[in-house]
């Protein structure tokens, strides 16, 4: 079952690089059609195209190094419970005879939609910065996974 939910990581990628390509013909157009003087308008619109590539070409990198942490180390099946928190919520992990506190990474797929679920199965797979955890429920239906980038954190002492 793994093999097929890490693969699913390549679709994020593929995701981030299509959209850096949208961003490419939006900025290439922008630029072609600003020439003329009634579409000077366009031009600070080139420039949010020009931060939309360089974004989404950063998010296809990220995804592809935490497919290949994912890779490298597995898929551990694991239990989960979100803490509160709106931008960077801290996950509680407990593996087979271990404990991991996770904290989510900036990223469009977030976590808070999750907040207050207690205990519940989740996939983790990476290492270090590059982790992932995969909810078992996503977006839009009930049946589908949905992939949130982690990264481990040091446990609170307080």
């Amino acid at each position: 079952m793994a093999g097929p939910l890490i693969e699913k990581l390549s679709l994020l990628e593929q995701r981030a690089t299509a959209w850096a390509a949208f961003w490419i013909a939006y900025f290439v157009a922008c630029q072609i059609i600003s020439d003329d003087r009634r579409f000077e308008v366009l031009v600070p619109f080139s420039l949010a195209a020009f931060y939309g590539i360089s974004a989404c070409l950063y998010a296809a990198w990220l995804w592809k190094s935490r497919r290949r942490s994912a890779e490298k180390t597995g898929l551990r099946e694991a239990v989960a419970t979100v803490r509160p928190g709106w931008l960077f919520p801290r996950i509680d992990v407990y593996l087979e005879g271990d404990y991991k506190l996770l904290q989510t990474r900036r990223s469009l797929r977030v976590a808070p939609r999750f907040k207050g679920l207690e205990k519940v199965p989740v996939f983790i797979g990476g290492e270090e910065t590059d982790m992932i955890v995969i909810f078992p429920r996503g977006r839009f239906s009930k049946d589908t996974l949905y992939t949130v980038p982690v990264k481990e954190i040091e446990p609170d002492t307080a």
